[in-house]
């Protein structure tokens, strides 16, 4: 059970796991970590094509980790960037506890 290992594991690599991310959605999160970019700009920085980029960047909106905002510049786009620590890692921790309470109710 790889996954309850945290010895020598950073919050980042927890989270990473607790969402189940894939190498592209963590490279993904690590660009938008200090950055708010376009899908084309991210697609860019990871050497994706754009909806391979979009994809990813949908499954991250669904699981609560990432922010999409609307910008407008003669067309309509959304810039993307992470949430703030303090909140990813409340997102986390109320994750986990579902997910504890679910094996619980099983088990029992």
């Amino acid at each position: 059970m790889d996954f309850l290992d945290l010895e020598d594991k950073e919050d980042l690599e927890i989270i990473f796991e607790v969402f189940d991310l894939n190498s592209l959605q963590r490279e993904i999160f690590r660009e938008l970590e200090e950055n708010k970019l376009t899908v084309q700009e991210i697609a860019d920085r990871v050497d994706r094509n754009r909806s391979t980029a979009q994809r990813a960047l949908q499954e991250m909106i669904d699981k609560d980790i990432l922010m999409r905002e609307g910008k407008t510049d003669k067309t309509v786009y959304y810039i993307y960037t992470t949430l703030p620590v303090s909140e990813l890692k409340e997102v986390t921790l109320e994750a986990i506890d579902s997910w504890h309470r679910e094996v619980k109710n099983k088990l029992d």
